[in-house]
């Protein structure tokens, strides 16, 4: 390891530290969707309203063994990306065979703004970047020894991706657009038919259990996804395409890019491990960008493309001015820091109004409930599930015009409705009766 990669590395300890000390002391709250994940945890199925279920199985295991503080939930995307960062070492290892290059990789993985911003925030995003990135090693490995066991493990892992959320269908898509692009690839998978099979079957059988529940429910999870997106509703957005665009460019580095697009009137030789990188980076990025520009895109909906673009990007700039990449580091280094220590002394920044003040309304509502009320209505799912970890309170949570929406949209049955309204009785613990009436 290189001097400056060694120094690099002590710096990201004392910042793992710092983001250990920061959760312990902030008076924040967690998100409405983390929250939410926290309250399915509490009722473990094969589904849920708007996420796959690979995350509440996570949050059950880790509470199970720990408890439900809030520090105990906020380490747990602090741990995976720690763990993520150190594969993409072994994928930047696989990648370039360069080990100080490979290291620079992991360290700049690990201090991008958008990890540094992620590792605070329970979402699904982590564990899908943690399985994307195995997926990829293991995509790498099949192209060194195509056995029968890499390729069961290459349906394993992708089978956790799509459970931790949908968006892994983009490596399909990118493993389709590499096996055309590159011939390598190509050629193995035809001489592996029977193995690419069995792979495909291990796939499935992961997300067996996924797909019947959809099915039970109406295709509840993919509906919810599909109208997320918005494509009944296209509305040309030029301002919307170039904020996602400048979005990513803040995710990625500022400075990393800035070298990059110096530094790219050099020729930049296309060899299979960069044909590999952007397989898997261009086809996401594309799809979403287009997105948002017809309708609209949050930040974080391209997120798995960074993975490898930015690995793109760094082993480019990195062969001709290794500086480029140090600074960039530095920077974000104290990007995060600086994030850390704002979320750390509850620093009352904007950004930070979802999740700041919930404790000390719920303890005034505690104090004031003078007439011992035992229910409280909440017409919104995220605010519900914010006020159900933070109040002594049961909480009703009313499904806007429960039974209208479901029994037109869903077209459930009677039987059906009460399956309903029993799952959010388990959730709220009460149902009033004059509600059940």
């Amino acid at each position: 390891m290189t001097k400056s990669n060694l120094v690099l590395l002590c710096f990201c300890f004392f910042f793992i530290i710092l983001k250990l000390i920061s959760i312990s002391q902030t008076n924040f709250n967690l998100y409405g969707d983390e929250a939410q994940y926290w309250l399915w945890s509490k009722d473990l199925s094969y589904g849920y309203f708007s996420k796959p279920p690979l995350l509440s199985w996570v949050i059950a295991l880790v509470t199970f063994l720990f408890g439900d503080g809030f520090f105990v939930l906020k380490i747990i995307p602090v741990s995976v990306y720690c763990i993520s960062s150190y594969l993409i070492y072994i994928l930047a290892k696989k990648l370039c065979d360069n080990k100080p290059l490979s290291v620079c990789c992991a360290l700049t993985f690990f201090l991008l703004p958008s990890v540094s911003l992620s590792s605070f925030i329970l979402s699904t995003d982590v564990v899908l970047i943690l399985f994307w990135i195995g997926s990829l090693i293991q995509l790498l490995k099949i192209k060194e020894n195509p056995s029968y066991f890499n390729f069961i493990c290459l349906g394993f892992l992708l089978g956790l991706a799509f459970l931790s959320k949908y968006a892994a269908i983009y490596f399909i898509i990118g493993l389709i657009f590499l096996l055309i692009i590159e011939k390598k690839y190509a050629l193995v998978f035809k001489q592996s038919k029977l193995k690419l099979l069995l792979s495909l079957m291990v796939l499935v059988l992961i997300l067996l259990p996924n797909i019947l529940w959809n099915y039970q429910h109406g295709w509840l999870t993919i509906d919810h996804t599909i109208n997320n997106a918005s494509l009944n509703k296209i509305n040309l957005n030029p301002f919307g395409f170039l904020k996602f665009l400048v979005s990513q460019v803040f995710m990625i580095g500022i400075i990393l890019f800035v070298g990059f697009v110096i530094y790219s009137y050099k020729k930049i030789k296309i060899n299979s491990n960069e044909k590999f990188l952007l397989c898997f980076s261009m086809p996401a990025l594309i799809i979403v960008s287009l997105e948002a520009f017809l309708v609209r895109a949050h930040a974080n909906w391209a997120a798995t493309s960074l993975v490898t673009l930015f690995i793109f990007f760094v082993c480019f700039v990195y062969r001709i001015n290794k500086k480029i990449i140090y600074i960039n580091n530095y920077l974000n280094l104290i990007v995060g820091v600086i994030l850390f220590v704002m979320i750390g002394v509850n620093f009352p920044l904007e950004a930070f109004n979802r999740i700041s003040g919930l404790k000390s309304f719920t303890s005034y509502l505690d104090k004031k409930n003078q007439n011992n009320i035992k229910n409280i209505v909440v017409g919104d799912r995220l605010l519900f599930a914010s006020y159900r970890t933070s109040s002594s309170f049961c909480c009703l949570y009313r499904l806007c015009n429960c039974t209208e929406f479901w029994c037109e949209r869903w077209r459930l049955r009677r039987s059906e409705r009460r399956q309903v309204i029993g799952f959010c009785c388990t959730v709220c613990n009460c149902l009033s009766q004059s509600v059940m009436r």
